[in-house]
């Protein structure tokens, strides 16, 4: 299951939303929420140019969360 912590649904912050601003590197939706990736274990920015798939993600509302469930930051995006 996708990690939406402390997302409000009045956000307008849907799964599908936050995975196609990420599918498209959508620059409104950066610091509104931060990518996951599973499979390598770091948080990046929805803008980043790693591309990740869309299975192997987790999406959290800020970048303390992330770390709190283990991921660490983007060397190529922080």
């Amino acid at each position: 299951a996708d990690h939406l912590s402390g997302l409000p649904p009045s956000a307008g912050l849907t799964q599908p939303t936050m995975l196609q601003a990420m599918l498209s590197r959508d620059e409104r939706f950066k610091g509104r929420f931060y990518i996951a990736v599973k499979t390598t274990g770091i948080y990046c920015h929805v803008t980043c140019k790693a591309s990740p798939k869309p299975e192997n993600v987790l999406f959290f509302r800020t970048t303390d969360e992330a770390a709190k469930a283990g991921f660490r930051a983007c060397k190529r995006c922080k």
